[in-house]
């Protein structure tokens, strides 16, 4: 037990440092989460209704993205639990893996875990439980909040089974994906490429769940992430889904630590091999920056290209919708069904440039995002001991953050167009996906000016940046499914393109977005300039 000595100091030193993030992550997430089950019943309350929003969920397009409905006999909190399940699933895991790598590897890049374990009485495994005990404290309250105001919500159709199963069980694939994150935390040595294997990681799952819930929903037991469709939330009510989730994190907390007695501090298990001491490539900020970021960003672009074609690969049953019913076939003939699956396949491409347009704003302000990461470190000292102004080395990663955002958006959409008209015996046209991929560049230049602004004049304030973007993100992605009123919906900078590619772009917010965010742009430049370095 020597070893775990001083846990749950650390665990109250970890907690104090964080209380903030976690306090804005559960009133973000748990408060949306009730919020939205209270007002379910006036959006989806009535037969009709009920019926309406059915039909839309059973189609292939809106199985790849939250799983299937299989029950007939539906209510208004099974349509509840079938929107918001995989979706909520989603940013839970990203919440731990935030406070995960968090607490361990970044902990040990600042040099904070051996200055304590090295000038205190501290056990060996304390700093890594502490993590561990930190995600159970998050989750746990996740859960606790989120069960209480489902029960305060009273949905049709729910019951006090069905609302703590719910609750438990978004807080245990949270916490299993967040113990998995400490393992890749021992297994590489920077949370720079922790970050890579854990989204990576999730990203299998993901497509492991979305592939298998289109053409076969047994199979979906194959991905972790698939087991919380397995609840089935008020029909069945099984918790075998958080027990496997459970026993899961638990394998994984037990990996995670016997890797961690067997690494030096500071190290990852994966050896870094140095490369030549001189390399005529590393001649500036622009070619260091392209020779760190290479690995990740060809991660990225691989990624979103199977991504894509993985979305693209149902194509075929997303048109076979229409064509399942033979008084339709009559009515509208050949022609006619051709037209309507095309306008199906179509408004599901726009839903995909919403999706790519995000991820593709993530990739691109996180190398932004780092060079304040590498103000913070000191890194940028050694790059300024030679003549670079401070606009060259902000526009360099300015430059290649958008240039990289661009070419993932316009890779993810040529994989989703391949696959696609693979599968099709009717493909569709390339001026649709182009056209989807123009309708992105607004939006990706708005937002990563925001955040090229807050860096520029407060740094410290950046995050407020993916905190827009994830509220741009809910709104389009969901605000029709939870009726939100119009205005709220024209918030996202989205919604302005929300026809595209069955209708041509409208110039008008191109414009304005395009004006606002060259604006942001020059206001970080400015800032940039003014203010001080991080010491």
């Amino acid at each position: 037990m020597a070893q775990f000595t001083q846990t749950v100091a650390l665990l109250k030193a970890i907690l104090k440092r964080d209380w903030l993030k976690i306090g804005i992550w559960l009133v973000v997430l748990a408060g949306l989460f009730v919020a939205v089950a209270a007002k379910f019943e006036g959006i989806y309350g009535t037969p009709k209704q009920i019926s309406t929003i059915a039909t839309t969920l059973k189609g292939q397009a809106m199985v790849s993205l939250f799983g299937p409905l299989t029950t007939h006999s539906l209510n208004t909190a099974i349509i509840f639990a079938s929107e918001m399940m995989v979706f909520w699933g989603i940013f839970m895991v990203i919440f731990n893996y935030s406070l995960a790598v968090g607490a361990s590897r970044t902990q040990e890049e600042s040099g904070l875990t051996e200055m304590v374990l090295g000038g205190h009485p501290v056990g060996r495994l304390a700093p890594i439980t502490a993590a561990a005990l930190e995600l159970v404290v998050a989750d746990g309250l996740f859960a606790v909040i989120t069960g209480a105001g489902m029960m305060a919500a009273n949905m049709p159709g729910s019951d006090m089974n069905g609302n703590w199963l719910f609750a438990v069980t978004l807080g245990a694939v949270g916490l299993s994906f967040g113990l998995i994150a400490l393992i890749f935390s021992q297994l590489v040595a920077d949370s720079h490429n922790v970050a890579i294997y854990n989204y990576a990681f999730f990203g299998i799952t993901y497509l492991i769940r979305m592939m298998t819930d289109v053409s076969n929903p047994d199979y979906t037991w194959l991905s972790p992430f698939g087991w919380i469709e397995k609840a089935e939330i008020y029909t069945q009510n099984n918790w075998l889904p958080v027990g496997l989730l459970l026993i899961l994190g638990i394998v994984a907390f037990a990996l995670a630590v016997v890797l961690n007695e067997n690494r030096d501090i500071d190290a990852g298990i994966i050896q870094v091999h140095g490369g030549r001491r001189q390399s005529r490539f590393l001649k500036g900020p622009a070619s260091l920056l392209f020779w760190n970021q290479k690995a990740i960003s060809g991660f990225w672009i691989i990624g979103m290209a199977v991504l894509g074609s993985s979305y693209g690969s149902v194509f075929n049953s997303i048109s076979k919708i229409v064509n399942e019913s033979p008084v339709v076939q009559q009515v509208l003939g050949q022609a006619g069904m051709q037209k309507i699956s095309e306008t199906q396949l179509l408004s599901f491409v726009g839903i995909l440039g919403v999706i790519f347009g995000v991820l593709a704003i993530v990739a691109g302000a996180m190398v932004i995002n780092h060079l304040y990461t590498e103000e913070r470190r000191g890194y940028l000292q050694l790059i300024n001991t030679k003549p670079h102004s401070r606009n060259y080395i902000l526009a360099t990663y300015v430059i290649y953050g958008l240039i990289l955002a661009i070419i993932i958006g316009f890779v993810a959409l040529m994989a989703a167009m391949g696959a696609g008209n693979a599968v099709l015996k009717h493909p569709l046209a390339f001026k649709y996906f182009w056209r989807t991929f123009i309708a992105m560049l607004p939006p990706m230049g708005l937002f990563i000016g925001i955040l090229i602004a807050l860096i520029g004049i407060v740094p410290k304030w950046r995050s407020l940046a993916w905190v827009l973007l994830g509220a741009a993100f809910v709104i389009s992605y969901f605000g029709r499914l939870i009726d939100l009123p119009k205005w709220a919906l024209k918030i996202s900078p989205f919604y302005w393109f929300q026809k595209v590619p069955v209708a041509h772009i409208d110039a008008a917010p191109v414009l304005w977005m395009v004006g606002i965010a060259v604006i942001l742009i020059v206001i970080g430049f400015i800032g940039y300039n003014r203010r001080d370095y991080e010491n």
